[in-house]
């Protein structure tokens, strides 16, 4: 009798390490995703880590933009750790350049004029930005480099600078060069279209280095199903339908033959085509004329996630604008996996219910070479057979989700106790055979 209980004790506690184990992994129940695709890499591919990209089907079809229902399958059963990578834009160094204005000075009624000193041994520029207490003008700038204050050679000719007051008011005068080693930076900013030479009474130079960059796009055009075009009040509204919910956005770029403008935009982003949410704005212009030449024709904005993209352009007394296209951009999203040749990979996701899943390889991930991943590809989607759509995967009580070590804890003293009872069953005598059996 003894025997029999201890054995169905240990049956018991190596039922409950099995219920913590399980309770301690990821929450995949193939009857709670409804959607599933094939990871295909090519034949003969080997490494220690792929990647693919997400497409639009599985941001639409995945249970919101933080892609927490992503689950990735190895062979049948096995879900395993995956880790999901956006391109960061490279780090940019900007080191500001001691300058001392040598002359500012106007040209009658053609220009404004202003000469820099860097100093001995200057460093290398490539930007600068004017001061002008000047509010409404529109000039062309040269930017001109000297070694010795007398001879001089032009880094650039086609400049431009502007401000205005509207609602808003909206200044650019920042001249980007070409990278230049000189003692002497000479500015000359021409009068406004049927205006005075503007005051210039200073200027701050800088040199900007871009960082290396991630060898994956830092943004891939969303392709459009379609493109309405409406006028309301002062304002053109173009809203651009991308076809997929949760599509990161962050930036839209217009192509126009319009010469001569400046607009404020507006972007909304939203999965709700009546209401889009504000993701951001900017200004849009274009400026050529014989002798200068500036535009910017791209606005970039903190990334939204959304099916829906709203441009608004503020025109206020000036005709709206013809463009020929609008162009949105966003952030790619690559999936990185551990990967063994031979065996079968698959992603799944469609489950509002799941929660975020938590792996080891997230970390993993950030130590590896991304650009020696092998690069995969997804299958054509696929309805998953086994799913049922009244179920779903229960997610663990929050406080477990904080503290999973209870768990760990908990089966740790369950082996514990588990080896106590087999080595207790170990060193108890078995029982005598009855002589008069």
């Amino acid at each position: 009798m003894r025997r029999r209980r201890r054995t169905a004790w240990a049956a018991g506690l190596a039922a409950m390490i099995g219920v913590l184990a399980g309770a301690a992994r990821a929450d995949f129940d193939p009857e709670a995703w409804r959607t599933w695709r094939e990871i295909k890499v090519a034949e003969g591919a080997a490494g220690e880590h792929a990647r693919f990209v997400l497409d639009a089907d599985v941001w639409d079809g995945a249970a919101g933009p933080g892609l927490h229902d992503l689950r990735v399958l190895c062979d049948e059963n096995d879900d395993i750790g995956y880790a999901v990578y956006a391109p960061e834009k490279p780090p940019v160094r900007v080191e500001k350049r001691e300058a001392r204005v040598f002359n500012a000075a106007k040209r009658a009624a053609e220009a404004s004029e202003l000469t820099l000193d860097l100093g001995e041994n200057p460093g290398v520029t490539n930007r600068i930005t004017l001061r002008t207490p000047d509010t409404d003008f529109r000039c062309g700038v040269v930017v001109e480099g000297s070694d010795d204050g007398t001879t001089w050679k032009t880094l650039r000719d086609d400049g431009a600078i502007f401000a205005f007051r509207g609602d808003v008011e909206k200044r650019f005068t920042t001249v980007s060069f070409p990278d230049a080693k000189v003692r002497y930076l000479r500015v000359v900013a021409a009068a406004p279209p049927g205006g005075k030479p503007i005051d210039l009474d200073g200027a701050e130079v800088f040199e900007e280095v871009e960082g290396e960059k991630d060898r994956l796009p830092l943004l891939v055009e969303r392709p459009q199903k379609s493109r309405t075009d409406t006028t309301v009040g002062g304002e053109s509204w173009y809203t651009l339908d991308l076809g997929a919910k949760h599509l990161p956005v962050s930036k839209i770029e217009v192509v126009t033959a319009d010469e001569d403008f400046s607009r404020p935009v507006r972007i909304d982003v939203g999965d709700d085509l009546k209401m889009p949410a504000q993701a951001g704005g900017g200004h849009i212009f274009r400026y050529r004329t014989t002798r200068y030449r500036e535009e910017r024709l791209a606005v970039e904005f903190p990334e939204a996630f959304g099916r829906y993209v709203r441009v608004r352009i503020t025109n206020g007394d000036d005709p709206p604008p013809t463009l020929s296209r609008i162009v949105a951009y966003g952030r790619p999203r690559y999936v990185f996996f551990p990967f063994q040749t031979g065996r079968r990979y698959r992603l799944f996701y469609g489950n509002p219910g799941a929660r975020p899943a938590r792996y080891d390889y997230a970390d993993v991930f950030e130590r590896i070479g991304r650009s020696a991943a092998i690069e995969a590809r997804l299958g054509d989607p696929q309805a998953n057979p086994r799913f049922i759509a009244t179920k779903t995967a229960a997610p663990p009580h929050p406080w477990i989700v904080r503290n999973q070590w209870v768990l760990y804890a908990a089966l740790g003293v369950a082996v514990v106790g588990l080896i106590v009872v087999a080595v207790r069953a170990l060193r108890q005598p078995p029982p005598e055979e009855d002589a008069g059996g």
